[in-house]
């Protein structure tokens, strides 16, 4: 299902981030355990500027996918303000808030300018967002017009950080923009930039739909509000429920390695700002215990052989109203352990601090996602493999690496 609404952003890799499964459970754990205010980010989604060929958004809405790098850091880019400052956001269904840093955040390069946007409006009040593992962010609010996908947003509240712990002032991206439900937003009773989109009518159907690829098939990933492309799953959607309107939180039926049943149920979170799929030890250990020499290590955690053998198993099925949907072994292996010689880490990890389980983005890139906030459901289905490599994406690294550089120069001309 997609309407003439419907509008997309392509994303594509982050070429300067380095596989790090170890940080990505710690981050995600101050992301979803309490007494955490606001989830986190791990993954960033961003913008590339040529045109799709499957997209059935106007030309204007359009922006094709391409793949820079590994397939782990993802970002988007998206304008705010009348002058239509530029900035990389992780787009997390993790998380509600909207945040950039402002001007006045001595940490940062890339900031918003409150005075050369002459449709910038203060907000009174101020935010704070606390995270489980000590870091914070804090500013104050403000309103403006935000372009996301050529979806024009006006007045959206929406918090400008002068205070950043050095989690997020060393990170590539600049904020995060939260599509989860506004009921967890740090400020009550702020709209969403989803539910602005519903209430200012730019979307004349209230979901929008995720798809991830990988590098090695051509990677890159999409976001498109209003609609879905077809073309990019097998078969029909399952349509499971929403459980608790806070997160996309769902009910998971089942668990299976492969043709064994694991006999395990939970409340799973559909998260794109969550690296790795996050389940309590007693789960990863009845996961890991069908991977021939899997070991809970007391340094790295979860790791995994890198065998051939290992590497054809059928992986784990997670039961979604009745259907079965993979996470494939190739996404399961990850980097190198260092110090372990013959070993990788495991994309599934352990953490007894989140009451639910999390099906980050080793889950979303083998099943694609669609959010219905209007029926309050989530809609799945099985990812068909790209028909082809973009032809754009050894330019889109080097125009990346030029971007990379020249933020760390500014970096270091502000310390």
């Amino acid at each position: 299902m997609s309407d003439q609404r419907a509008v997309s952003l392509h994303l594509t890799c982050n070429p300067n981030y380095e596989l790090r499964t170890p940080e990505s459970l710690k981050l995600v754990a101050a992301k979803h355990a309490p007494p955490a205010k606001k989830p986190g980010f791990l993954q960033r989604l961003v913008v590339d500027k040529a045109l799709t060929t499957n997209s059935v958004a106007s030309p204007p809405y359009v922006e094709s996918l391409t793949d820079v790098a590994r397939d782990v850091q993802y970002y988007a880019e998206v304008e705010i303000g009348s002058n239509e400052q530029k900035f990389r956001l992780d787009f997390d269904t993790g998380s509600s808030d909207l945040w950039v840093p402002d001007s006045t955040c001595k940490t940062r390069s890339v900031t918003f300018n409150r005075t050369t946007s002459t449709t910038f409006k203060p907000f009174k009040g101020k935010f704070k967002i606390s995270y489980g593992d000590g870091s914070t962010v804090s500013g104050i609010l403000g309103q403006d017009r935000i372009n996301v996908a050529g979806l024009i947003i006006e007045d959206q509240i929406f918090g400008l950080a002068t205070k950043e712990s050095t989690t997020f002032s060393n990170d590539v991206v600049d904020g995060v923009l939260g599509l989860a439900y506004s009921s967890i937003c740090s400020v009550p009773g702020v709209l969403t930039p989803l539910e602005n989109m519903i209430e200012q009518k730019l979307i004349t159907s209230p979901i929008f739909s995720v798809w991830l690829g990988r590098n090695t098939e051509g990677g890159g990933g999409e976001y498109r509000f209003g609609g879905y492309d077809s073309e990019r799953f097998e078969g029909e959607l399952t349509w499971v429920p929403v459980t608790v309107r806070r997160y996309w939180q769902v009910k998971c039926d089942g668990l299976f390695f492969g043709d064994v049943d694991l006999k395990l149920k939970s409340d799973v979170i559909i998260d794109t700002g969550t690296t790795l799929v996050i389940v309590p030890t007693l789960v990863a250990e009845a996961i890991h215990a069908q991977i021939p020499g899997a070991i809970n290590d007391k340094k790295h955690g979860w790791i995994v052989p890198n065998t051939p053998e290992v590497a054809a198993l059928n992986g784990v099925q997670f039961v979604l109203n009745g259907v079965k949907f993979n996470v494939i072994m190739k996404d399961i292996m990850r980097e190198s352990v260092w110090g372990k010689r013959g070993y990788v880490y495991s994309g599934i990890t352990s953490n007894d601090q989140i009451p639910v389980w999390i099906l980050g983005d080793v889950f979303i890139k083998e099943n694609f996602c669609v959010f219905d906030m209007g029926k309050h459901r989530v809609g799945i289905a099985k990812c068909k493999p790209p028909n082809r490599i973009q032809p754009s994406v050894i330019q889109q690294v080097k125009d990346d690496f030029e971007e990379f550089q020249k933020r760390q120069a500014s970096k270091c001309l502000i310390m």
